[in-house]
């Protein structure tokens, strides 16, 4: 689960809230990986490599930055537009802002990559996303999956 600050910070975003709530993620999913944590980081927070690993068709991004705009298409095709709101160098988290996207038109998003340490030779990857209190429709779900298998299939092969 992300930090409370961040629970509270991916609220705030999406609700304009100061009050706290925790947002269960919509999806989730996690994977081990055989490396070292902050290894795993460097390469999974770096923008350039976010087209190796995740096999997206195109992907813009002007710098590894708060606020850094991100523009990218998915392997099917599927466009959207975001920017990165939370990076935690200390923590291992990445939190991308999704602003549009063919999956929920102008209803924004986020998700987040987070790296934790199990040893210095392994560490677990959590994918997520948060979509407020709303279901997501079954093509997002089912798009945001494949997303995830396809990060999950890229992060085992360089791994």
């Amino acid at each position: 689960s992300l930090s409370p600050t961040l629970d509270n910070l991916v609220s705030t975003e999406i609700y304009g809230l100061t009050a706290a709530k925790k947002i269960p993620p919509a999806v989730e999913k996690k994977v081990v990986l055989n490396a070292n944590a902050q290894k795993v980081w460097d390469y999974l927070s770096e923008p350039g490599n976010y087209k190796k690993f995740s096999g997206v068709q195109e992907f813009t991004c002007e710098e590894k930055a708060l606020n850094a705009k991100i523009e990218l298409t998915t392997k099917a095709g599927k466009k959207r537009s975001q920017y990165i709101s939370v990076i935690d160098y200390d923590n291992f988290k990445i939190c991308y802002f999704v602003t549009k996207s063919d999956y929920a038109g102008d209803k924004q998003w986020v998700y987040a990559f987070e790296v934790k340490s199990k040893g210095s030779k392994k560490c677990e990857v959590t994918l997520s996303i948060y979509f407020g209190f709303d279901e997501l429709s079954p093509e997002f779900k089912e798009g945001i999956t494949k997303e995830f298998d396809d990060i999950v299939a890229g992060l085992k092969k360089k791994f």
